[in-house]
């Protein structure tokens, strides 16, 4: 398997054309020539239909391809063998002549020269060894101070042994060029205070090296926070060597309110509120934590996350369908089934999907092209339809790769019923079958079975290829699964995955902190990959309850976990938030009273609230497909909707009934604040209002509270999650 190898020091065992040498390999200089160029980008002539006439395999990955591109099509005329200065691929890259990509090199260059040696070799294509590692140094860097630039030197080791320098011919990127660039000789040079990662491409072979900037501060100090548990311990050592000083931590009314979102979805109770904050307690966080996970609303919150991404909706399911597969999926989170087993159900499931729900799983997928991808990025986090045209552009992931790993789903047929009402309406039972091929484009043979980075499997005629493939993807030495599960928990509670996005594990796009996230991977399989004790072992650290507050030396911070980022509440979050804080639960037609927005098992069911406020449609695997921006639309909603208004003003609502008892007007506002922000006003809080109050007759009393309410339910603190 071709992977990624550094080390801080190298022997050149052989030299190529780019170091002195006098041959010039097609595959090793030529083909790396113009992705470094950029000749066979996207943008250019690696589309699929090329440029001008001109088509060149996407970053070179199919060299047969590019060879008779350039020697065979066009009459010949790209390549000139009797004067190769002449030839067009030369003449227009150097700006011999017109060329709408404008000038790629200079004439005399080491790339000019690698092309025109090979046109006068006879412009031949070679059968070199392909590529095992790339070995780079430094393979990690402390820019900072008078350290401004550093050089790279990467050396490919081909699989026939020899070591060869290619610095000159490998294409270099950064993950973030505010913090570090790197030119086309990979100089690497510091911009700003932080962490980048660069990435460097030889032969369809990517190796990456660690850039640190870190500009000594003189307002720097470290305050050595205790660690709660090893996440601290990996955290707190990467914001000490960037010089980012992580925030205190949070107040106790921040952490019961923050707590209960993110462990069930819903607001605390104002009595729960208050006993927490009068609760002396040294562990009372964490015995909260520990009863938030066994509370029944755990199973909705944890299960509707579960819901959006598997395809819970009745266009796919039918409306019978979608009710029993959200049910199914809440009783694998009550009943806390580790994730190992809870993804062998899914991913092995056949039958009625009425009757054996999980196999609505497969209705929405029709094709084994797309069964793959939606089970890569859901369960491995590889967004590997990126190989399907050509291989991955950002990953070592090849095209023949995407096909073995969608043959594993090719054996699958459909049967409509046992039960059918009609067309939009109907169960639909999903068989396990022994015939069912895809041709592979490139070779036009049918695509055997491989697994991602792994050899081919032992398959008989009989084995449903499925049971071998959940087998491999949920075995604690899977190198995907675990990490992949633990980052998105971590998504869920921080609003950021450690790799983000949650379901782009590539590369070009490195975890914040790896060591963090190989921990927490070992964590989950150590527990037998209980979900309830990896998200407990995560709300239990001081990373989890930083503050929002930021400080001079983090505010900048958008990745590293140095303060806990503010987020708007999700649009079903939201609207259970605002009935709880009303009193008043939410009425969703056709359904009972007292189902919560959070437990609707319908991706498909209207609602103007959850819809302006982003809830999916449950209609793709991607996280993203969730809403997350702020818009008009939801501030309507927000300042006169009518359901929104007749909650705060319902007879039986909370305002009613506070102003109704024999409370004082001070006990009536510290009870809003509590229903709402989960904290008691401030003194200055507490007076501005009541000054409001003063004036008002008892005709209008009820409705001056409820305007309160309204204003509260307008508050940032309320919107969003600090």
């Amino acid at each position: 398997m071709r992977h990624i190898a550094t080390c801080t020091l190298f022997v050149l065992l052989a030299c190529d054309h780019a170091t002195g040498a006098e041959s010039v390999s097609f595959r090793r200089d030529v083909v790396p020539v113009f992705t470094k160029l950029g000749c066979n980008a996207g943008a250019c002539h690696g589309t699929p239909s090329g440029k001008n006439g001109f088509r060149l395999s996407l970053r070179g990955y199919d060299p047969v391809l590019d060879h008779g591109s350039l020697t065979r099509e066009y009459a010949g005329r790209r390549i000139d063998r009797l004067n190769p200065a002449s030839s067009l691929v030369i003449a227009k890259g150097s700006g011999g002549a017109a060329h709408e990509g404008g000038k790629r090199f200079d004439v005399g260059d080491t790339h000019y020269k690698i092309l025109e040696q090979w046109v006068a070799d006879g412009a031949i294509d070679d059968q070199t060894t392909s590529v095992e590692q790339l070995v780079i140094t430094p393979t990690r860097m402390l820019l900072g101070g008078s350290t401004a630039t550093v050089p790279l030197r990467i050396a490919a080791k081909f699989a026939s042994g020899p070591v060869v320098d290619v610095t000159n011919l490998v294409r270099f990127s950064t993950t973030d060029d505010a913090v570090a660039r790197v030119s086309a000789a990979g100089v690497v040079r510091k911009q700003n205070r932080g962490e980048a990662t660069i990435v460097a491409e030889y032969m369809g072979v990517m190796g990456t090296v660690t850039v640190i900037v870190n500009e000594p501060s003189p307002n720097f100090h470290w305050s050595n926070p205790s660690p709660n548990n090893f996440i601290d311990t990996h955290i707190f050592a990467k914001l000490k060597e960037l010089q980012i000083e992580p925030s205190g931590l949070c107040t106790d009314e921040e952490f019961v309110r923050r707590a209960h979102l993110d462990g069930i979805g819903r607001l605390p109770t104002p009595d729960r509120v208050q006993a927490f904050l009068t609760d002396r307690t040294p562990t009372k966080r964490a015995v909260l934590i520990d009863e938030l996970l066994n509370r029944t609303e755990f199973a909705d919150w944890w299960g509707q996350k579960w819901a959006d991404r598997l395809g819970v909706n009745q266009r796919f399911v039918g409306k019978i369908g979608a009710g029993k597969y959200h049910g199914w999926i809440r009783q694998q989170m009550s009943s806390n089934v580790p994730e190992d087993v809870f993804v062998s159900s899914i991913l092995t499931a056949s039958g009625g999907n009425y009757s054996n729900p999980p196999a609505g799983f497969y209705r929405r997928l029709r094709d084994p092209m797309l069964r793959a991808e939606e089970v890569s990025q859901l369960f491995l986090g590889v967004r590997i339809g990126c190989a399907k045209c050509h291989n991955h552009p950002g990953e070592r992931w090849t095209q023949d790769d995407y096909y073995g790993f969608a043959a594993f789903f090719t054996q699958m047929a459909y049967r409509d019923g046992p039960f059918f009402i009609q067309l939009y309406d109907k169960e639909e039972t999903v068989l396990a079958t022994r015939s069912g091929t895809l041709t592979h484009p490139r070779t036009g043979r049918s695509a055997e079975p491989k697994l991602l980075g792994a050899a081919k499997p032992v398959l008989g005629p009989s084995t449903d290829r499925r049971d071998v493939f959940a087998q491999w993807l949920t075995a604690p030495e899977n190198p995907f699964f675990a990490k992949a599960a633990a980052n998105r928990i971590w998504f869920h509670l921080f609003g950021r995955g450690l790799v983000d996005p949650v379901d782009d594990f590539r590369i070009s796009n490195p975890a914040s902190h790896p060591h963090l996230l190989d921990a927490l991977a070992a964590e989950f399989i150590r527990s037998k990959f209980d979900r309830k004790q990896l998200i407990r072992t995560v709300m239990n650290s001081r990373t989890y309850q930083l503050s929002s507050a930021t400080t001079p030396l983090n505010s900048d911070d958008g990745r590293f976990h140095s303060h806990a980022t503010v987020r708007r509440l999700g649009a079903e979050q939201l609207l259970d938030a605002i009935a709880d804080a009303c009193g008043v639960p939410p009425k969703f037609p056709g359904l009972p009273l007292g189902v919560s927005a959070v437990s609707l098992p319908d991706g498909e069911y209207k609602h103007p609230f959850l819809e302006a406020f982003g809830r999916p449609a449950r209609a793709m695997a991607c996280e993203c497909e969730r809403e997350a921006d702020t818009t008009l639309s939801q501030a309507l909603h927000l300042s006169g909707g009518k359901s929104f208004e007749s909650m705060i003003r319902h007879k039986e609502g909370r305002a009613a009934k506070l102003v109704a008892s024999q409370k004082t007007d001070s006990e009536i506002v510290e009870a809003l604040f509590l229903a709402t922000l989960s904290r008691i006003p401030t003194a200055i809080e507490q007076e501005t209002v009541l000054k409001r109050l003063t004036a008002t007759t008892s005709d209008n009393r009820r409705v001056a509270f409820e305007n309160l309410l309204h204003a509260l339910l307008n508050h940032p603190e309320f919107v969003f999650q600090h």
